[in-house]
């Protein structure tokens, strides 16, 4: 079991979710045109690792929580639809780099949040937070069904099938102890959806 936050940690994750939130209320053409919906999704991926972590004994709280908020980060950059959506990840950094610099943490907490939200990381965190953004999918009713929605105007079969084929990749008993009640409950939804269609 990893520690409880400290205020210190707690401030630092406050000041995190208010960065998020602000740079999804100013671009929010990738969420749906509603900055709420992405920023709402990291404040889910949150927690859901920090549930997950609860079971995984090493993980730096911390940088975690912190990663975790910053994991979508790069759908607020200015580009069009196409790269948000496969190189969001990509983008992460250059959107937050300025704002980790400026963090009170040490150098190498902050260089560890940059490799996680890079996707350049093979840590303990990242997975976590791998497990916690699949699961924040299947928890969200809005996101899933604005993303079936656009999914299928899109005719991204492709995408759809990768968001159910990924519960097979969860690295944690407890990921798929909490994912599994949602994944289906979302499969319901879809195809409820696409049979109206």
């Amino acid at each position: 079991m990893n520690a409880l936050p400290t205020k210190k940690t707690k401030d630092l994750i406050n000041t995190a979710e208010a960065f998020v939130k602000e740079a999804f209320a100013k671009n929010p053409h990738f969420s749906f045109n509603d900055g709420s919906v992405m920023h709402n999704h990291s404040l889910i991926v949150k927690e859901l690792s920090l549930e997950i972590a609860e079971d995984v004994p090493g993980c730096d709280i911390e940088v975690l929580a912190i990663a975790a908020l910053l994991h979508d980060i790069g759908k607020t950059y200015p580009a069009d639809e196409e790269t948000l959506h496969y190189s969001h990840e990509d983008l992460n950094l250059t959107v937050s780099k300025e704002y980790i610099s400026k963090l009170q943490i040490d150098e190498a907490k902050k260089k560890k949040i940059e490799e996680i939200i890079s996707y350049k990381s093979d840590s303990l965190e990242l997975k976590i937070i791998k497990d916690a953004d699949t699961i924040a999918l299947y928890k969200d009713k809005k996101l899933y069904m604005l993303f079936i929605e656009w999914a299928s105007a899109s005719n991204l079969d492709a995408s759809i099938q990768r968001k159910l084929d990924k519960f097979d990749r969860l690295s944690f008993s407890k990921s798929k102890e909490i994912a599994l009640p949602l994944l289906i409950e979302m499969k319901e939804d879809w195809a409820r959806y696409l049979r109206k269609k």
